[in-house]
């Protein structure tokens, strides 16, 4: 109701005066104080509501961040015998901390790298390679447990022998 009417509206009912301005002003200050505190909780929701994306998205950065510190690629010295590549393997399970250890040959690397740097139309260019220019490129792929520090498991993997290089799928994106 607007306030000329409701002014219109106080003077038809019988009442003394001072009642009906007393009345009249309790009407329109509680009409202006509902209006603030609608304002003021509409502000609260969106404030609320900010919050929560904000939490939403630094929470899903900080699990594909850690996503991707936990991914590591661990690649052999050049000439190292596929023996020795088996011991690593089996070191690598042994080690604490690792959940798991999976083995990526040299065609199998050549075939991500196709898929994630050329192209459709660069297929020809991929396919006039004669040889897989990635045959040292073989490597294992070692997922660390959540729990797990995973400076110390690199470490150890740095420790073992045969092992030329260490990276982490962060490390990867930096050096495109």
């Amino acid at each position: 109701m607007r306030t000329n009417q409701l002014k219109d509206t106080v003077k038809t009912i019988t009442m003394p005066k001072e009642m009906q301005d007393t009345l009249l002003d309790n009407c329109l200050n509680a009409r202006h104080c509902g209006n603030i505190l609608f304002r003021y909780s509409k502000l609260a929701a969106a404030f609320v509501m900010a919050v929560i994306l904000t939490a939403v998205g630094s929470t899903s950065y900080a699990a594909y961040d850690l996503y991707q510190v936990k991914n590591l690629k661990v690649f052999f010295e050049a000439g190292i015998t596929q023996d020795r590549i088996d011991a690593i393997g089996q070191e690598l399970n042994s080690i604490p901390g690792i959940y798991s250890v999976r083995f990526v040959s040299a065609d199998e690397a050549w075939s991500d790298f196709q898929k994630n740097f050329f192209s459709d139309m660069e297929e020809d260019f991929a396919a006039s390679f004669t040889e897989n220019p990635l045959k040292d490129s073989f490597n294992y792929d070692v997922i660390v447990e959540l729990k797990a520090d995973t400076n110390a498991v690199r470490d150890q993997i740095a420790a073992l022998d045969g092992v030329r290089r260490i990276t982490d799928l962060k490390e990867e994106k930096s050096q495109r």
